[in-house]
This record gives structure tokens, C-alpha cells and sequence, in this order.
């Protein structure tokens, strides 16, 4: 009986395990939290965030896709629609494209997180 027990708790672990590494990735193959470091101040929507260190969420209304982006103190936030583009494989880095403004400030354009299967293009 004692043995009947252990496959059950066995088998209950590994179904939890395998929830857990799966509840980190929605539908559209994104992570539904990952972190961001910005160096320099960055303009995200129509905010501008100073240099550090940000959590990245996603809200979903309906077919728009909003990136929420909080300092990890939480005093600063910014948001800011974005459109998806489906990779052909998981990213194997994460990466972030830039332009800069005429008062010489990082406008975040598009990222892409290191294990999504799509990259994020701002909406501006």
C-alpha cells in the first residue's frame, strides 16, 4: 500500500513540475513576466524611464497587447501597446532596437526576450 502511495506522490510532483515550467509561457509562446535593464533613460509610449532596472509584464485586451513596464522599486511605470511578430525558432538572446529623439533620448522600438517565440514592436 505504502508503495501504491509513492507512485501517486511521484506522479503528482512531476504534474506540478510540468505546470510550473509551462504557466511561465502563454499562447502566443511570450513569458508572461521577464526584466529589462535600461543604461540610459528610455522613452516607452509617451513616458520616459530613467536608467535601471524593469519588470515586464503583458495585459491582453481583447487583440491588444499592452507591455507594462515597472521599476523593480516601483516608482516608475510606463505602457505601451505593442504588436507581436512570431520568430521562426526560440530567441536565443534577448535584444532591443532603438532610435533616439531630437532631445537625443532612447525610444524603445522593439525587444525580443531570450526564450519567446516573438518579438514585441512598439506602437508609438
Amino acid at each position: 500500500m505504502s508503495q501504491k502511495w509513492m507512485v501517486v506522490a511521484i506522479a503528482t510532483v512531476l504534474l506540478v513540475s510540468c505546470t510550473a515550467m509551462t504557466a511561465n509561457t502563454n499562447p502566443m509562446g511570450i513569458a508572461d513576466k521577464q526584466t529589462i535593464n535600461f543604461s540610459a533613460p528610455t522613452m516607452v509610449g509617451s513616458t520616459l524611464l530613467p536608467a535601471g532596472k524593469y519588470t515586464v509584464t503583458h495585459q491582453m485586451s481583447g487583440q491588444t497587447h499592452v507591455m507594462l513596464f515597472t521599476s523593480t522599486n516601483g516608482k516608475f511605470e510606463a505602457k505601451s501597446n505593442c504588436n507581436l511578430v512570431p520568430l521562426k525558432a526560440k530567441a536565443e538572446r534577448t535584444s532591443q532596437r532603438y532610435t533616439t529623439n531630437a532631445k537625443d533620448e532612447h525610444i524603445l522600438q522593439e525587444i525580443t526576450f531570450e526564450g519567446d517565440k516573438a518579438t514585441h514592436i512598439l506602437v508609438q
